[in-house]
């Protein structure tokens, strides 16, 4: 490898991109290695730029991500760009879980000085009418072109998103992302670890929990029987939640003690304003946390990320309430 020309690593971790047609359905291809050499030196070689690859082992069905997965490509990246110095980075990744992957991304590569793009695709590499060549392309270009210290973002369906505020969208469409607002600004920045904060043996769960009119304050308790580290509620409006509801009040403050709970909105567009409505000023009270504008991808990346870290009590409810990367409009 020419040493004195910029490059770019390409860290496949899995997904449709790498797949091909088996009579069992779409599975892994084992010849994608050999295909992705191929198609990234076509893409790099005209702007200029080497190319270095690598492949998470096993690769990952998105499907099946969990809470290891964003921390442990963050900690794959890292090291890598600590030692090589790529002008940029891109990271494929199945669609499925890509924006949860992305958001989480925002934050452990945030400073990384390279840039970082996620990527994937609808349809396999070798499809008719796929997508793969044109997200890989779109992506290795704004990675390499990107600014060092610009936010990690996803390519696709001739889009670039800020990966802290994307989501999944649509489950076939070539445009299958998009993000309903920018970024925000203001950013403050990651913080520091707490200064006594050791790794976690295990990085911390974070589970959604959408509401509906059925739900009763048993449902809501049951979210907490396998021991999450925190939860993400997904509320009504601005907002709200049937607090009326026998036992609903006193179920939220007992999650609240034992974890933290971020109220986000259902809605598309928008946010939650917990000082809006009396409702709101309830859930408040109880201990629930203001999640603003937060998409459900970048509330559970956030707060997964923050517990992380080792960010406890109110200095959690601070940084959470905090616009950290563009995610959200404090």
């Amino acid at each position: 490898m020419d040493t004195q020309r910029p490059t770019v690593l390409v860290f496949a971790t899995g997904g449709t991109i790498g797949m091909h047609e088996t009579d069992g359905g779409l599975a892994p291809d084992p010849d994608f290695p050999e295909v992705l050499e191929r198609l990234v030196g076509g893409i790099c070689r005209p702007l200029g730029v080497e190319a270095r690859i690598n492949h998470l082992l096993p690769a990952i069905d998105s499907a099946n991500a969990d809470a290891e997965t964003a921390p442990r490509i963050a900690r794959a990246i890292s090291a890598r760009v600590r030692t090589h110095r790529p002008r940029g980075v891109v990271i494929l990744h199945g669609t499925d879980t890509l924006a949860y992957t992305a958001a989480r991304l925002a934050f452990e590569l945030s400073g990384l000085g390279s840039p970082v793009v996620v990527t994937g695709s609808q349809r396999p590499h070798g499809a008719a009418g796929t997508d793969a060549v044109d997200n890989l392309a779109m992506a290795v270009r704004a990675s390499v072109r990107a600014a060092p210290g610009a936010p990690v973002s996803i390519a696709f369906g001739g889009s670039i998103l800020p990966a802290a505020r994307a989501t999944k969208h649509d489950s076939v469409s070539l445009t299958a992302f998009r993000a309903e607002l920018p970024l925000a600004a203001g950013a403050a920045g990651v913080p520091a670890a707490p200064a006594a904060h050791d790794s976690p043996a295990a990085p911390a769960r974070v589970l959604s929990f959408r509401l509906t009119p059925a739900v009763t304050a048993e449902d809501l308790r049951a979210v907490a029987g396998g021991g999450p580290g925190g939860l993400v509620l997904e509320c009504y409006g601005s907002g709200t939640a049937p607090v009326a509801r026998p036992g609903m009040l006193g179920t939220l403050r007992e999650l609240s003690a034992a974890m933290p709970v971020v109220a986000i909105t259902q809605c598309a567009t928008g946010g939650v304003d917990l000082t809006r409505y009396a409702v709101g000023r309830e859930l408040a009270a109880a201990g629930v946390i203001d999640g603003s504008d937060l998409t459900v991808e970048a509330a559970t990346a956030k707060l997964g990320f923050l517990l992380d870290r080792g960010h406890r009590g109110e200095d959690l409810r601070a940084l959470m309430e905090r616009n950290l990367v563009g995610e959200l409009a404090d």
